[in-house]
């Protein structure tokens, strides 16, 4: 409230939020409503050659919904981008996160999915950190989520053996150099 109060809302800057699901934007529009905010519907951005635009029920569409809904209350004065892909299953969310560095959508990038980085092929990391360089020469700031898991990242993956999933490990792409990794926003206690 001191910050907003003092002014600093946002105002002319742009913040891309990356999706892999559409949203109904009277879900934006209702929590900016029960917060007190001015409703600003974001800018919607379908990924090219991603099928057509399609709510996805469940996780996907509620993680976007969140982030939104978040980045417009804490920045009411920012344009904010939503970019996602549309119903072709061998797209996802770092096909968003490639069209908004590649077409420099916004000079902040937040994106709030990943994975336990030992799940990530090698191959699959190097492609991931040539873009991110490339968004963090064009000057973008790229923030990511450190996941739900805490310090082991794997947890809860059941492709890994219990000793896996219990390990510590990182999410990606949050433990990049070119990212800055935040909270993530479930973290709960290990049982006993």
């Amino acid at each position: 409230n001191p910050l907003a109060g003092s002014g600093f809302t946002g105002t002319g800057q742009s913040i891309a939020i990356m999706g892999q699901s559409a949203i109904q934007l009277s879900d934006i529009e209702a929590f900016q409503s029960a917060a007190g905010l001015t409703t600003k519907d974001p800018t919607t951005v379908l990924v090219p050659g991603t099928g057509s635009s399609t709510v996805v029920q469940g996780g996907d569409e509620g993680e976007s919904d969140l982030d939104l809904e978040w980045s417009s209350a804490t920045a009411p004065g920012a344009d904010v981008i939503f970019v996602y892909t549309g119903s072709d299953p061998n797209t996802g969310v770092f096909d968003s996160l490639t069209y908004a560095i590649d077409e420099d959508l916004a000079p902040i990038i937040s994106i709030s999915y990943g994975s336990c980085e030992p799940a990530s092929s090698q191959s699959d990391i190097n492609s991931m950190e040539l873009v991110l360089s490339q968004g963090a020469t064009q000057g973008q700031t790229i923030v990511a989520s450190s996941g739900d898991q805490g310090s082991t990242a794997c947890s809860g993956d059941t492709s890994f053996t219990t000793a896996q999933q219990e390990a510590l490990a990182v999410n990606y792409p949050a433990s990049s150099a070119f990212v800055t990794g935040v909270g993530g926003t479930e973290i709960s206690t290990a049982d006993d």
